[in-house]
């Protein structure tokens, strides 16, 4: 052994379900099902996936474990959003629009076997963007 850490990868199936609930608007819920890879190594997990949003396909990368977690976004857009529960964080995003600060506080951060789930403040640029919950459900495909 040359101390590497054993990587394990395989194929899932992703149901991902984001909850918004912004000041004086109706909560807002997107499902999303995606075909991806779960990979451990070092004690991490990496969850890769591709979703479409109109025109754009992102490719994204959920890199957790049971202390933190960043979302990283790239294709269309460029993004990236660490988590750290109860602690403020700080994120960004790129988009045709521009470049914008995000800042993250996770007040819920969860894994298992077959699941992952962040619920947290959003402010984008300083501004209450809203809660999220952004909830990962990833089982292996046949």
């Amino acid at each position: 052994m040359n101390g590497e850490a054993a990587i394990l990868e395989k194929s899932v199936n992703i149901r991902l379900t984001t909850t918004i609930r912004q000041p004086d608007m109706d909560e807002q819920v997107m499902n999303l099902e995606s075909y991806g890879t779960l990979t451990e190594k070092n004690n991490r997990w990496y969850l890769q996936y591709r979703e479409q949003q109109d025109e754009l396909e992102i490719r994204t990368i959920v890199k957790f474990n049971e202390e933190e977690a960043v979302i990283m976004r790239s294709g269309g857009l460029q993004m990236r959003l660490p988590f750290l529960l109860h602690k403020e964080q700080t994120g960004n995003l790129t988009n045709e629009q521009g470049s914008f600060m995000l800042t993250t506080t996770a007040h819920e951060l969860s894994m298992s076997g077959t699941h992952f789930k962040v619920r947290y403040d959003l402010a984008l640029g300083g501004d209450h963007a809203g809660e999220y919950e952004m909830e990962i459900l990833f089982l292996e495909a046949k």
